[in-house]
């Protein structure tokens, strides 16, 4: 799977650039989604870089986050997580020092199941912008195997 085109790329970074505005909270709130923003370190420059996903579930008795990288390996935050998995990320006004790790399985794809039904609409529209996984509305025994299959990461606060 290769990284996301200009045009994507723009609307991913959508929510940032409007920061301070109140509009990316508002979408929030409309939408029942969190967002999550991370800063990583690049794996060759070892300067920050900032992106913005999607919370599939926050486990707050684990203080856990997760999240699915749309393009997977393919996104460089993906890479530069797999080269440093420390992070610091920010959840609304609470900012913290996390690790990032695989969860891409069964523990992956509750979180995402999860999510699809709690949010059927927002995840249908999701999965069509990045391109995989449709037919969101078929049971879960059958949806499971491929949600497994689809890298997903959890953001452990530390």
């Amino acid at each position: 799977m290769s990284g996301p085109d200009a045009v994507r790329r723009l609307v991913y970074r959508l929510p940032l650039r409007l920061e301070g505005t109140g509009l990316p909270e508002l979408a929030q709130r409309l939408l029942g989604v969190d967002w999550i923003v991370l800063e990583t370190r690049g794996r060759r420059t070892g300067t920050p870089h900032v992106v913005v996903l999607d919370v599939l579930h926050h486990d707050a008795e684990r203080d856990r986050y997760y999240v699915q990288p749309a393009y997977g390996d393919a996104a460089d935050w993906v890479r530069n997580v797999r080269r440093e998995p420390r992070v610091t990320a920010r959840v609304g006004a609470r900012r913290f020092q996390a690790r990032v790790r695989d969860v891409t399985g069964p523990e992956g794809a509750d979180a995402m199941l999860r999510f699809v039904r709690l949010h059927p609409w927002y995840a249908r529209i999701i999965a069509w912008f990045i391109g995989h996984v449709h037919g969101l509305d078929r049971p879960d025994a059958v949806l499971r195997p491929e949600l497994e299959a689809l890298m997903t990461l959890s953001i452990d606060v530390v």
